[in-house]
């Protein structure tokens, strides 16, 4: 059987279409991981925040960060040994903790340096991921750009309309949004 010129350049552009959406799927499965761990941290921390006294949260989430940090960097590591990465894990592990620490000090940063009040920080948050989630998106797939874009429109929405609710809000459109969405990115 030949194939012309014209059916050859079909077929490559098919296969080069496949190779894009299994790559795509490949990163909104690692992503899904991630989005499973902050979404349960961010559930616990927001309702635990509505409920505590204001001199525990502080505390509480460094905590939660910490553990999310860990398991950031945990899970990482896991992957890479699983698929035989090349170099070393711990390369890989340094570089997960040097995100997520670096992700968490900058927003502590604007937080501090304007000085938010509560409902600003508790809005912040969401928001700051949510913006990330969409720029990631722009160069990893639609799906995370969408997802980022939910969670910033959710975010501000709690914000309007929440009141004193604000933190239950963002455990359920933050955290349960951030679990849901990497089931979706799984499908």
């Amino acid at each position: 059987m030949t194939v012309d010129r014209k059916e050859a350049g079909a077929l490559l552009n098919d296969i080069a279409g496949i190779e894009t959406r299994v790559r795509e799927l490949l990163i909104y499965a690692r992503v899904s991981d991630y989005l499973f761990i902050w979404g349960v941290i961010w559930i616990v921390g927001s309702v635990a925040s509505q409920f505590l006294g204001v001199g525990h949260v502080r505390n509480m989430w460094l905590l939660l960060d910490s553990i999310g940090l860990l398991a950031t960097a945990g899970t990482a590591g896991y992957r890479v040994s699983q698929r035989g990465g090349t170099g070393p894990t711990v390369f890989v592990i340094a570089r997960a903790a040097t995100s997520v620490f670096a992700f968490t000090a900058f927003g502590t940063l604007w937080i501090t340096l304007t000085d938010m009040g509560w409902r600003e920080q508790v809005t912040f948050w969401p928001s700051f991921i949510g913006f990330a989630l969409f720029a990631i998106g722009l160069w990893a797939g639609r799906s995370i750009a969408i997802a980022g874009a939910v969670i910033f429109a959710l975010a501000l929405l709690g914000y309007a309309f929440a009141g004193d609710y604000l933190n239950l809000w963002m455990a359920a459109a933050g955290g349960g949004g951030m679990i849901a969405i990497g089931a979706w990115l799984r499908r």
